[in-house]
């Protein structure tokens, strides 16, 4: 285990900023995509720049990927010119009906029973298509734009601009797997389509 200098622990080369992590997470979907990442593991990652131009109140963003925080009353913010790509979840205890709520076609609820095991299962994909991505995974934290303190500014964890949104959000209680590129190749595209495989020994249909 490595403890960076921005307070995350790197293990196997994934990034926490909470660790151990969720040993399990949910999401709620559409019934034929939930049964094809179930059955053959097929999954598609979306940019931060498609979660900008969405317009859906629940899953879009207009400021997605841009962090910021005040300090007496001056504003701080952050960015990355890195690709990043992300697959959203939430918390075991978040409401089934209020992740359905999202999108009017979601209607199914999958577990993740393995969050570790499932972000290697994309990051081995990812290789496999020759995509070389950082992984980082934690908790959305529901603070953009909020006033702190020093001490408050100097505990924010690693990059504040993937894993912040603003409070509004906070009813979504995401839990995030993002993953950078931070090579000099650019990948270019809004998506990534990635076949991890037969995953239903770590991903149950609930409803």
């Amino acid at each position: 285990m490595i403890e960076t200098e921005f307070g995350t622990k790197v293990i196997d080369g994934i990034e926490y900023n909470e660790h151990p992590s969720p040993s399990s997470v949910i999401k709620a979907t559409e019934s034929r995509w939930a049964y094809k990442l179930r059955d053959h593991g097929e999954i598609r990652l979306n940019s931060i720049k498609f979660y900008q131009s969405v317009e859906n109140a629940e899953l879009g963003d207009t400021n997605e990927g841009n962090g910021m925080l005040r300090m007496n009353g001056h504003p701080m913010e952050s960015g990355s010119i890195n690709e990043v790509f992300i697959w959203c979840s939430a918390l075991y205890s978040t409401p089934h009906a209020t992740l359905k709520s999202f999108n009017i076609d979601y209607d199914t609820v999958i577990q993740i029973t393995d969050t570790v095991e499932f972000a290697k299962r994309i990051i081995k994909a990812a290789k496999d298509k020759c995509y070389d991505l950082t992984p980082q995974l934690g908790k959305i934290q529901y603070n953009r734009g909020d006033e702190v303190t020093k001490e408050v500014l100097n505990e924010q964890k690693w990059h504040a601009n993937v894993f912040q949104k603003d409070s509004r959000y906070s009813h979504q209680q995401e839990y995030r797997f993002a993953f950078s590129n931070f090579t000099f190749n650019e990948i270019g595209f809004d998506h990534l389509d990635l076949v991890l495989g037969d995953c239903s020994d770590i991903i149950k249909i609930l409803t």
